[in-house]
Formats: C-alpha cells, structure tokens, sequence
C-alpha cells in the first residue's frame, strides 16, 4: 500500500503561516485605497411600493409620488388631472430595476417584487396587446384620462420592455410563471407589429418605440437560447423594422443642429426624457441592420451628447435650430444618456463610451449646479430634480419615475469598472449656455484631483489625460496634440507612471495571451504600465506562490490562483479583498450573481481573488467507438459501471484486459481526485462540496456511490489496475473510450490532430435517481489575486477589470479553449462565435454556472489527502469497506479542521 503523500506545498503552507506576521506592514499600503463601490439600494423603491387588487388578483404597484420630508405616499396631483395611484409606465421601469437587481445578487425580494409588478401589468392588458395606464386606490381602470385610456403608447411599449426582460432574466427557471404571462406579451408584440408596419411610432414617439426594442432585444437573446428558431427569426425582423424607423427621425448632422438627434417627427425638438433611442439602437454592427442602426446611435451620441459633455451639462429639451432649455433637470433625462453611452462601449468595445457615462451619471452624486448629490446611497432615494436657475430650485420629493431612472441608470454604472470610476468626477469651468457654442475642450476633475480633458477630435470627442495638457482647458485653443484614448478608468496626476509586476500561468497558450493583453493595456495606458513574466518554473503554480510570499517576493498580480491556495493566502494577510474596490467590484457584478460567489466568499463575506476561468469537468466520450459499441452515453453510476463492462476487452488475445471504457489512476497526490471521486461526488451531491462553515459534510450517499462506483470498477476488473506510461494518454489511442477532462484538453486535442477522433462531451454521471438538475461539475476554477505587498492595489485592480473584460474573455476562449467564470455564457450572443472556436466548447459552457469548486479552507490540501487515502484503502486495494473509509476520513478531516 502506498503510504499518504505529504506534497511540499503542505510544507511551504506551514512557512506561510510563520511569515503572516512578518508581513503585517504591508498591510496598511493595500488598504489604502480611492472611493468605495457606489451602493444601489432599493429600500426607497419598497417603500413606494403597494399591493392592491386589479380584476380580482393580488397585484403590486408603485406610487406615483412621495412627498418631502417625511415621504408619504400620494396618488396624481389636480394639475395632472387626478389619474390616479399608480400606473404600468412606472410599474413596467421599476419591474426591470427588480429583475436587473435579481439577476446580480439573486435576492428573492427583488425576484417577488418584480413578479408582482408584472401581474400588475399582464392585468392592465385588455386582450387585443394595448393596455390602460392608471388604476385608483381601489384598483379600478382609469380608461379616460388621455395619459391612461386604452392604447399602443408609452405603458405598452414598456410593458414590451419588462415583460422582455422577464424572459430573459426568469426563463425556464420561473417557467410557470412566465406562462400565464406569455400570452400577454405575445398579443403587445402583434400589436405593436401592426404599428410598425404601417411606419407609426409607438404612442408617436421615438421615446416609447425605443423603449418596446428593449423588449424585443431581450426577448430574442432568450428565444435564441431556447432554439425557437421561427420564433426568433421573427423577432429579429420585428427588430430590424423597428430600428429602422428610429433611425429614419435622425435629425441633423455631426455640424448641423440639432446634430443628429433622433426626434418624434420633423420640426419636433428633442427631449432628454426617456432620450434612449441610443442605447435600442446600439447593437453589433455584424447583426441584422446592425451597421445603419448603429450608425444612427453614434452620431446622436457623438453629435448631440458630446456637445453637452463640452457644455459640462445636459439641456432638457433642444429645439430644431439647436436652442436648448436647461430645466427642468431630472433623472428621467439624465439616466437614459448613461444607458445610450453604456450600450454603445458594449457593442463596441470603446472605452470612451463609458467614461461618458461615468461623467454623465456623475450628475446623481453632486456633478450639478447645485452640487448636491440627488442619489442617497443609504436607500437609494432620488430627488425629483432641479427645477430652475434663479435661485436653484430642488425639488426634494421622490417619486417613482425619479428613483426608478435612477436606479436603471446606476444599476448598469456599477457593473462596468471605467464608468464607475469616473462617477465622482465634476466638470471644472462656467457651464456653456449655448450648445451652438460650446469650448473645444471641457476639463473634469476627480476626487483626488485627478484631471480629465475632452476635446473634439476627428472621431467625436477624444480623451486626453491631465499630465498631457497646456494651458487654458477652457479656451478652446489649446491641449494635447493627440489626446491619448484610455482603457483603465483613470487619469493620470502625475507624470511618473505606476509599474506593476504580472505573473501569468506558464503554459504557453496563456503566457501568449497574458503578453497580447498586457502590450495592448501597455500601450493605451502609459499612466500604468504593466511588465508581465510567467510564473516562475516550479512543481506547481501554488509552490512558487507561496514560496514567493515567503520570500516577500511576490507580484502585484497573478492569474493562476486556485481555490486550494486561496484561503492560506488570505490568512497569511497576503492578498488584497477585490469586492470593495471599485473597478473588481464592478466587473464582478458584470461576470457573476451571487450564486456564483456564495462559494467564494470568505468568512467575513469578502472576494479575496477574482474567479478568472474554469474548466467545468465533463465526461468525454469517443464517438465512434460508443457507436460500435450500440450504447448511448451513460447518465447514471449503474449505467456508467454497465459501460465500463461493455468497453473492457482483450483485442491481442493474451488473456488480458487491453481496451478499457475509462481510467482511474492509483495515484494518491491529493489533487488526482479532481479527474475521479470528486467529479463524481459533485454529479450527486446536489452542489455539496467537502467542508461548509468549518464542517465536514462529506460523509453522505453521494461520497459512497461515488466510491463504491469506483470500487466496483476495480474489483471486478473493468477499470486499469496499473497506471499508463507517463506521457501517453490512452484516450487519443482509443485504449479507452472515455475520460472525465475540462475544456482544455480539446486545444490539446486539437494541436496533436489525432486522426479519426471523433469525440462529444456529457455531464459526468451521477449515483442512481439523482436528479439531472441537481448535478453539477468540478469546476477546476483559477482566480486572479492581488497581493499585499504592491503599492498600487487601485491601479491593480483596474488591471484585473481589464483582464476580465468581455473583450478579454473572448481571446481567452478563442486562443485558450477555456471558459471564463461568467453567468449566461452559453446565451450570451457575444461570446457565441468564440464558443464555435472549438468543439464541444458550447456544451462545456452550459455548466459554468452549475460547477462547484474545492472549498475555499485553509486545509483543503490536508482533506484531499485524507480522501485519497480512503479512496487508496476502500476502492483501490479494498482492505476496508466504502463506509468505513468515509467514517474514517470524515473524523480525520474533523480533527484537522477542530485543530486551527
């Protein structure tokens, strides 16, 4: 029997432990850090919130307004005519607030509240897709009011945009829902199909119409992840037809006002409320009409909105001849611009956009004239706006379309790492009076003094950093002669740039794509250059880790972290928290919900790496071979060990075994279990790891079918019982006919071309009656840590926003074959060519979110061992039973982890 190693990672473990205290003065350099994550609360938007009763049902509304001081709910004032309490517009808005806020942090209040605000709406619709807006407090129809009767206008084209959003958020998971509500929306998008045909606007606006493309744009993500092919097809036509009519009410030029303003018709001015003809419009320019309608996007948001970021504010309303009235000011005329800039960096992967949008969103945290901050991040209450000039007039209610805009706005702020770091900036100088007459140059300036310059350039406004710029920003004449454009959210103060030191993995596809993205960062970020070096050689990434923080001689960053190491870094002091920096709190709500991070977290609830890329593992399985042998893949333990008898066979007639289904390897290093017990464990264990809050909960079914399994194999002689030769993989040799492996190996594959391999993956097999919903895979899941000891942890971690920007991620499936850590990524239709890269990779997608990783513990390295020993003893040599291995193990594990 072979005795447990004992890895000399477990040795530089206990070194890292005695250097925890000598390292204690590194500390206070990390934590010295700018401004904290803004906060999106959503207290105030409850508050707002009533249930009432409409035809017969239990539906949720919310408020029309909330009076100052003491915000009292109050139904529609006299001057509007009595309408009512509450209507579908702000229903329909603060539905996708919810649904946004669920999707991120999964909290089930968000997920209730938006389900009842869409019964609100489905029971506002009259069974011919128009709607009434407006009930009263006894939830009777309001058919009369023109802002309510019965109609295709504003309430139903946002209805089309929260019920769209549903799909896309709930899908099969709220199934029973969405399909009482299905047939609504089926009967709003007729319906507003018939005005789009006959070239009418929604309710005669561009406003309403845009908002109605919101909805088909994200109902048809969710039919393209459905595979409703005609279904998808049509909504895609609807889409383009609709796009196209926006577009037609473009308005000016780039020169000539109201320069390029989409408006409601000739002769209309344009209006900042509800302005999101942009973002609809914004869409990969290689998708249907995507070229025009982007296009269209661009020049209003280069033409029209640069001129506002020059003026330093944003008009209410511009006339054709470009004359602009500056109030009122109101988040229902600032958040739309932040959306439209925000649509356009995702569909075009220019930062600039972005930092538009930071800026502009600055207006809800003080950049106004009143330099008041109309956001209270403590409830996420808003300010109904400014009203007029002389003397400022703020209107200190806050009602729902306030909170509502304002929280769409911000929502997206804080999931894109440059917008939100350009949040705090204010713009420096007297605000222009005339759009017609704007500077050349605007300067803003950031919380530390930061300063920021925009300035007209041949492709809309350029972006010049502060150390660039001479003169008088204000005057016109003078700046850089090429401004220099920016990825990381920014400004340089001074001159001297930070240099930050990269450890990359050493593999030789990630050190090409770690020095692509390093040379790109270098060369439109001179503030913060980059040096990149692989990760020293040595048996593993985790030795040179931590024999790196031994030697107090670790980088600013390394991206090849894994779960094992992390908790053991983290309490030798040696890694920065990422969740409460801007930039990697930011990406972290971009790329993940709070289900993929609820294992992540530390015990004081912090992300102390940023899960990078995983390589959720799958059974593969030789196509042809599983034909010849007339069986399907295996989804069960008992079909996966019938399998196992099918494929064993002598083919040289020696009298012994020579071709296998699989392998198990007798090895004992405490990670090999990654490619046997535990992938088999996770596929029954309903996402039950190893340890849970200090406990060891491994003692279960899951982990003895997931032994017994493999006993089995080897006591009767259909799994190897030596190891192959070093070197060799039996499964490109068609020894056997599968291998439990994650989507790395299919670049492997790939490279050595192995001639007549035809291969497909299926999830690993769980025990028997498990259910497939429940199964998830090993997610071999490497992170991006920070350490301690850099002097720059901002700068770094607008670094590692970098490296995992969607961009970033599609070379890294393109160039890698692996997936990086990130919610929707099988649907999400921007990584969908980089998924084609590479077989089977679609499929390994599907489980990135149902993936478990090994327990961030500090002595997770020990469990494994002690699993390894029990896998050694029950399955291996079978000198004890499955059920006292487990029991034995399980009370190893308890005194290892009861000993710290």
């Amino acid at each position: 029997m072979i005795a447990r190693q004992r890895p000399i990672v477990l040795a530089l473990i206990g070194l890292v432990g005695l250097a925890a205290g000598c390292r204690r003065e590194t500390e206070p350099i990390a934590l010295n850090r700018g401004p904290s994550p803004l906060a999106i609360r959503l207290e105030h938007l409850r508050h707002l919130g009533m249930g009432v009763v409409v035809n017969g049902k239990p539906v949720r509304v919310v408020s029309l307004y909330a009076e100052a001081p003491d915000y009292r709910l109050v139904g529609s004032p006299a001057r509007d005519g009595f309408e009512g309490i509450a209507s579908v517009d702000d229903a329909a808005r603060a539905a996708v607030v919810y649904l946004r806020d669920y999707e991120v942090s999964g909290d089930v209040r968000s997920h209730d509240e938006a389900l009842g605000l869409l019964a609100f709406i489905t029971a506002m619709e009259q069974g011919d897709g128009e709607f009434v807006n407006f009930i009263d407090s006894a939830g009777r129809l309001n058919r009369n009011a023109p802002s309510s009767r019965k109609s295709m206008s504003y309430w139903a084209a946002r209805s089309i945009w929260a019920l769209g959003e549903a799909v896309r958020v709930l899908g099969p998971k709220d199934s029973a829902q969405l399909k009482s509500m299905r047939p609504v929306l089926d009967r709003a998008i007729a319906r507003m199909a018939r005005e789009i045909d006959a070239g009418r606007l929604i309710g005669e606006s561009t406003t309403a119409t845009a908002e109605a493309l919101l909805g088909l744009r994200a109902l048809e993500r969710s039919e393209q992840t459905l595979d409703r092919a005609q279904r998808s097809r049509d909504l895609v036509s609807l889409a383009k037809r609709t796009g196209d009519l926006i577009a037609a009410r473009s308005a000016g030029t780039m020169s000539t006002a109201p320069w390029g303003a989409h408006v409601d018709g000739p002769g209309a001015s344009w209006h900042a409320w509800g302005a999101r003809s942009v973002e609809a419009l914004a869409k990969p320019e290689n998708s249907l009409g995507g070229l025009e309608h982007s296009a269209s996007a661009r020049q209003e948001a280069h033409g029209l909105w640069g001129r506002f970021m020059l003026a330093g504010r944003i008009p209410a309303t511009v006339a054709p001849d470009g004359t602009a009235s500056w109030y009122p000011q109101i988040a229902y005329g600032i958040g739309s611009i932040v959306d439209g800039y925000l649509a356009l960096a995702d569909v075009s992967n220019d930062p600039r956009y972005a930092v538009f949008a930071g800026l502009i969103a600055g207006w809800f945290l003080g950049a106004n004239p009143e330099r008041l901050s109309m956001y209270d991040e403590k409830t996420g209450l808003t300010f109904d706006g400014i009203d007029g000039p002389t003397p400022l007039r703020v209107n200190r209610n806050s009602g729902a379309e306030s909170t509502i805009e304002a929280l769409l706005a911000l929502q997206r702020v804080t999931i894109n790492p440059t917008a939100a770091e350009y949040v705090n900036y204010r713009p420096v100088g007297e605000l222009s009076t005339s759009l017609a007459n704007v500077p050349n140059q605007r300067e803003y300036v950031g919380p530390a003094g930061e300063r920021l310059f925009l300035r007209r350039g041949g492709s809309g406004l350029e972006i010049a950093r502060g150390d660039q710029v001479a003169g008088d920003p204000d005057s016109g004449t003078s700046g850089p002669a090429t401004p220099t454009p920016i990825v990381s959210a920014r400004a340089a103060k001074v001159s001297a740039p930070i240099t930050l030191t990269y450890w990359p993995a050493a593999n030789p596809a990630e050190t090409r794509l770690a020095m692509r993205l390093t040379a790109e960062w270098n060369l439109v970020n001179p503030d913060v250059q980059v040096r990149a070096q692989p990760l020293p050689a040595g048996r593993s990434s985790e030795e040179v880790l931590l024999a790196a923080i031994v030697a107090k001689a670790t980088p600013d960053v390394s991206s090849n972290v894994s779960s094992a190491l992390l908790a053991r870094l983290v309490r030798a002091g040696g890694v920065v928290r990422l969740d409460n920096r801007v930039a990697t709190s930011a990406r972290l709500k971009e790329r993940t919900n709070s289900a993929m991070l609820a294992s992540l977290r530390l015990p004081d609830g912090g992300i102390y790496a940023f899960p990078w890329k995983t390589n959720p593992e799958m059974l593969m399985y030789n196509v042809d071979m599983f034909k010849a042998a007339g069986i399907d893949p295996p989804r069960t333990h008992k079909e996966l060990l019938d399998a196992w008898h099918k494929f064993a066979r002598d083919t040289d007639g020696d009298g012994r075994l020579d071709r296998w289904a699989m392998w198990a390897t007798l090895k004992t290093t405490w990670y090999e279990r990654f490619y046997d017990f535990y992938p088999l464990y996770l596929a029954s264990s309903g996402g039950k790891t190893l340890v849970n809050n200090g406990k060891i909960v491994f003692e279960n079914a899951a982990a003895a079918s997931a032994l017994d399994l493999l006993r089995r194999g080897f006591a009767e002689g259909v799994l190897p019982s030596s190891n192959f030769a070093l070197g060799r993989d039996p499964f490109m040799d068609g020894t056997v006919a599968m291998k439990i492996i994650g989507p790395w190996f299919v670049k492997e594959l790939d490279e050595l071309k192995v001639r007549g391999l035809h291969f497909d993956v299926t999830p690993v097999p769980g025990a028997n009656g498990t259910d497939p919903d429940s199964s998830f895979a090993f997610a071999d899941l490497r992170s991006i840590a920070i350490f301690s000891t850099t002097r720059h942890p901002d700068a770094a971690a607008r670094f590692v926003a970098y490296l995992t920007s969607p961009a970033a991620d599609r070379l890294l499936i393109e160039e890698a074959s692996q997936l990086p850590y990130r919610r929707d990524l099988a649907s999400d239709p921007r990584f969908t060519v980089s998924l084609a890269r590479w077989p089977t990779l679609s499929t390994y997608a599907t489980y990135v979110e149902r993936s478990r990783d090994v327990d961030i513990d500090p002595d997770v390295v020990e469990i494994f061992d002690i699993l390894s020993e029990a896998y050694e003893e029950s399955a291996i040599y079978r000198t004890t039973s499955v059920s006292d291995a487990l029991k034995k193990a399980a009370s190893e594990a308890r005194n290892v982890v009861n000993a710290r």
